[in-house]
């Protein structure tokens, strides 16, 4: 109410959804949280003007929006399909390597290429996709890469390391496996996977080093551990959207996930370093 949504985005809300339950009166004291969604009144020019915005996630609108494509475009997708295929291809031969040793002419390098000049041709509208990129996210990563490569420098990852192994010295690397999966899962249900598993990596190695053992198999663990986050609606993007969308509470993600999480910990502690030895 204090905001008035109607006279900043020309649109009435008639509905909100919110940690599980519907409001649809008294919602000028309603307070709006990341995730909720909202049942909306607007005319037509709500969506040319907020739909492809980063303020607002449209789930639907009863219409198609995609705009037909012309034949021009469609050819040009194409070619820059088969450049990226064969582009990547040709980058990866030893001649190619040789005679650019400082470039690394992968898939990655001929993605990024393509997606910029069909950005730039405009045969995809930029802001449609780009609004979905979470710099918040991203900033939270490079963060937990520059921490991660701290720990390792400083030897604070040692130091862990040691308190581990000294926690499960007599209990075997089974037991340190499990230690590092708790660990690394429970970063991921508070912070993004991919940060989780920066924070993870150097205890695992200086763990792995110590023992005298292959790393691999602690590696994998915390690929495993960083992926499994299903116990919060806030460890991962899509999460967020589900409960919103579905009308989940906290609650039913802990009720589902936590057994989920169980039996992901104890599948990979027993089957991995059967795949990978130590």
């Amino acid at each position: 109410g204090e905001f008035n949504f109607t006279r900043h985005y020309g649109a009435i809300v008639k509905e909100v959804k919110s940690g599980g339950q519907r409001f649809t009166r008294d919602l000028d004291k309603v307070t709006l949280h990341e995730g909720d969604t909202l049942v909306l009144w607007a005319d037509d020019t709500f969506v040319p003007t907020w739909g492809e915005s980063s303020v607002f996630l449209l789930l639907a609108n009863g219409t198609d929006g995609t705009e037909p494509v012309s034949r021009t475009k469609r050819w040009l997708a194409l070619g820059l399909l088969i450049f990226m295929i064969v582009g990547a291809t040709v980058g990866e031969l030893p001649a190619v390597k040789e005679a650019f040793p400082e470039i690394r002419l992968d898939m990655f390098f001929f993605v990024c290429i393509t997606t910029i000049i069909m950005a730039w041709t405009k045969i995809f509208p930029p802001k449609k996709y780009t609004k979905y990129i979470s710099w918040d996210i991203l900033i939270t990563i490079a963060c937990a890469f520059a921490i991660s490569k701290a720990m390792e420098n400083s030897g604070f990852a040692t130091l862990i390391a040691r308190h581990i192994i000294g926690m499960a010295h007599n209990i075997g690397p089974y037991a340190l496996l499990a230690i590092l999966f708790i660990i690394t899962n429970v970063f991921t249900e508070l912070i993004t996977n991919n940060a989780a598993a920066a924070l993870s990596f150097p205890i695992a190695l200086s763990v792995a080093t110590q023992l005298g053992v292959d790393p691999t198999p602690f590696f994998v663990v915390i690929c495993m551990a960083a992926s499994a986050s299903f116990s919060t609606p806030i460890g991962y993007q899509t999460n967020l959207i589900v409960q919103g969308i579905g009308g989940y509470k906290f609650t039913d993600f802990v009720k589902i996930g936590l057994p989920l999480n169980l039996i992901t910990f104890l599948i990979s502690v027993f089957v991995i370093p059967m795949i990978w030895k130590f």
